[in-house]
């Protein structure tokens, strides 16, 4: 038996109701369920295969396989060793449900060896389908077949290739011995329309479909003969299995290449890949004056909607249309244009804010890509505005009008002020009352976990925690590579991330705004250390660059190494992402026993009868904004012992393990720049 993902697993369940052959599983990212040889897999009983897969994904990935998942396991995997077989590759390996690297997605099987002409690694992803027949929808690159939405859904080869594309990008030595296979062994040869061309940038020659008749079936052996030979194969595993992964590129470290490039640059995945492929679709129809197309892309934190913002606008660059990126948030849009080089006024036309729009004519623009759409304002009105300028037109009619396919990326749960009416619901009532037919009102989930991919349940556990739907808080039974921890004060927690920081991460500390907020300097230069707990105290970000100082300011906070000197609030980290991050929670959310308390902090815009759901959405997306680990701290002692008793590890040990094995690494004080970028 070849080793598996983890090697301290057995390979098929123990006896019903006998854990003790259960270790404690692996701190490291899983990269797939099981591999065995092609001739293995084909022999091994079906139940037991399917038993086995869901024995381990329930273990390694902590996931519960549903009856469509399992079915697919029994029905599909056989006919791909089967071919297999036939081409005379008994033994090349299979990798089954492999990890993407970077999203919770997994890859129904990966066949792994060498390329016959070269011996160099060669991967060939495999997407299986039960479909009875798959049907292109004209004019579209997506396809119809049974269970398919009105729209259509993603072409099986355009979803096998993003995987492709995500593999190549975070495997150094992969680089392009890959292929994919669309594997529809349901449906007969007259019931598969080959559409005239492939979706956009999937290459025909590596990029095949075949169905379930003999001939199919042979040219599919054939193909599989062309780019995958045995040998060598078990070394080419352990390359895999040893090889470090990339670390994904933050979005302020990517936007330029993808900006400038103007083309793709990062890879899609699943919905992300069907939200721009009907997105591109209605850029490529022409428009009428009340025909445009309005799109509402929505996804809770990690989810992409930023990424595909920016891959849609150089997808729209490098095509000639008109577009232009809009934030409701003024930190997300100044990093933004703090990252892209040029001039800097054509950047600011690049990244703009909402209320930038109002004089457009209609239809001025393509594309208005409107990210952060949940901090949508009612009207564009500005604090000082001179009353003669000021209109009561809604922000979103605007938007709306300014161009003929505006597209919104929102989480409602992400609304954190009284004036922000960002929510699906209004912008479609919007375009209603603009004359948009509401054939021409898409609504997009994106469901796909990029950040907390490794714990794709941690979203669900946090949202608990904090009282979402009513739900209770649970305890947190996680024992994977992703890390949750709670700190007993402070000075731990920064004390940690600063470590984090020193080996390699990125790292912020962020909280609730429970402190006053001085906005000068203080006396000879540096920031007031406003927010203060016991003997510990930190200053707010601040609002304004001083390089003399080693102040990065508002639009360098989240990715300059100095922002981890200071503490950053909603504002600053709605929309970013670190390794690590630490939140504090103050006075405004706490546990009573039975149930969170809401209490006005010190944002004079946060008050009112919707006060408990926007100090609650404030800490979903601070307790949220860490793709490797987060930290808990609340000033409060019954909301630390709620933590305890949910059974979330204590921080102290970890600290003391960290230093442990990186014995020669030292934290660094403030003001001692880090090497992170």
């Amino acid at each position: 038996m070849l080793d598996s993902a983890d090697g301290n697993l057995p390979r098929t369940p123990p006896a019903t109701g006998d854990r003790s052959g259960i270790p404690a599983v692996a701190k490291q990212r899983p990269r797939y369920l099981l591999v065995e040889k092609a001739s293995d897999l084909h022999a091994m009983d079906t139940h037991d295969l399917v038993m086995t897969l869901e024995y381990r994904a329930k273990t390694l990935y902590q996931t519960n396989s549903g009856s469509a998942e399992r079915k697919s396991w029994a029905a599909s995997i056989k006919t791909v060793t089967a071919v297999l077989m036939n081409a005379g590759l008994g033994d090349v390996l299979v990798l089954l449900e492999m990890s993407t690297l970077v999203s919770n997605k997994r890859i129904d099987m990966v066949l792994l060896g060498s390329h016959p002409a070269t011996g160099d690694m060669s991967m060939v992803i495999v997407e299986n389908k039960q479909w009875s027949y798959m049907r292109p929808i004209a004019g579209t690159e997506l396809v119809d077949h049974p269970g398919a939405p009105n729209e259509g859904s993603l072409h099986p080869l355009d979803q096998a290739w993003g995987y492709g594309r995500t593999l190549e990008k975070n495997l150094p030595m992969l680089g392009g011995n890959w292929a994919c296979v669309a594997n529809l062994h349901n449906a007969a040869s007259d019931q598969v329309e080959h559409p005239a061309s492939l979706p956009t940038m999937v290459d025909p020659e590596r990029a095949k479909l075949f169905g379930a008749g003999r001939e199919e079936r042979q040219d599919f052996a054939e193909f599989l003969t062309t780019v995958l030979s045995a040998e060598g194969a078990p070394a080419h595993l352990r390359l895999l299995n040893a090889a470090h992964v990339r670390p994904s590129d933050e979005v302020m470290r990517a936007v330029n290449k993808c900006v400038r490039e103007r083309g793709s640059f990062f890879p899609l995945l699943e919905e992300q890949r069907t939200a721009f492929r009907k997105i591109s679709h209605a850029l490529d129809q022409k428009f009428s004056e009340n025909d445009k197309n309005v799109f509402i892309i929505v996804g809770g934190p990690g989810t992409g909607k930023s990424v595909l913002a920016l891959e849609l606008y150089g997808n729209c660059g490098g095509i000639g249309s008109t577009a232009v990126h809009a934030s409701g948030s003024t930190s997300f849009a100044k990093a933004l244009r703090h990252h892209v080089v040029g001039d800097p006024e054509d950047v600011e036309e690049m990244f703009t804010y909402f209320d930038q729009h109002r004089h457009r004519a209609r239809n001025q623009l393509n594309v208005l890509l409107c990210d952060e759409a949940h901090r949508l304002r009612k009207n564009s009105n500005r604090q000082y505005m001179p009353k003669e300028h000021r209109q009561d037109t809604p922000q979103v009619h605007e938007l709306i009008d300014a161009a003929r396919v505006p597209v919104f990326f929102l989480d409602p749960y992400q609304v954190v002020r009284r004036d922000e009416v960002g929510t699906p619901e209004n912008i479609r009532d919007a375009a209603i009352d603009l004359g948009i037919r509401p054939e021409n009102i898409h609504e997009i989930d994106l469901k796909t976990q990029f950040r907390q991919y490794s714990c794709p349940d941690y979203l669900d556990w946090l949202e608990a925690l904090l009282g979402y739907r009513d739900a209770q808080p649970q305890p947190w039974t996680y024992q994977g590579p992703y890390q949750l921890l709670a700190a007993a004060n402070p000075a731990e927690m920064e004390t940690y991330l600063r470590l984090q920081a020193a080996l390699g991460s990125t790292a912020r500390l962020t909280a609730g705004y429970c402190w006053p907020w001085t906005k000068k300097t203080a006396p000879g230069g540096g920031l007031i250390e406003d927010v203060q707990i016991g003997d510990w105290a930190c200053a707010w970000n601040s609002p304004f660059a001083d390089t003399r100082n080693g102040i990065p300011g508002t639009a360098m906070w989240a990715t300059d190494s100095r922002g981890l000197d200071q503490v950053g609030c909603i504002y600053t980290a709605q929309g970013l992402e670190w390794g690590y991050s630490g939140v504090i929670m103050g006075r405004d959310f706490t546990w009573t026993g039975s149930g969170w308390k809401a209490q006005k902090g010190n944002d004079s815009t946060i008050w009112g009868e919707k006060l408990h759901a926007m100090v609650r959405n404030i800490y979903r997306v601070l307790a949220t904004r860490g793709r490797d680990g987060m930290v808990l701290y609340s000033t409060d002692a019954a909301t630390r012992e709620l933590f305890a008793s949910l059974g979330v590890p204590p921080l102290a040990p970890a600290l003391e393990e960290l230093q442990r094995l990186n014995p020669d690494v030292v934290a660094p004080k403030r003001g001692q720049r880090l090497s992170l970028f």
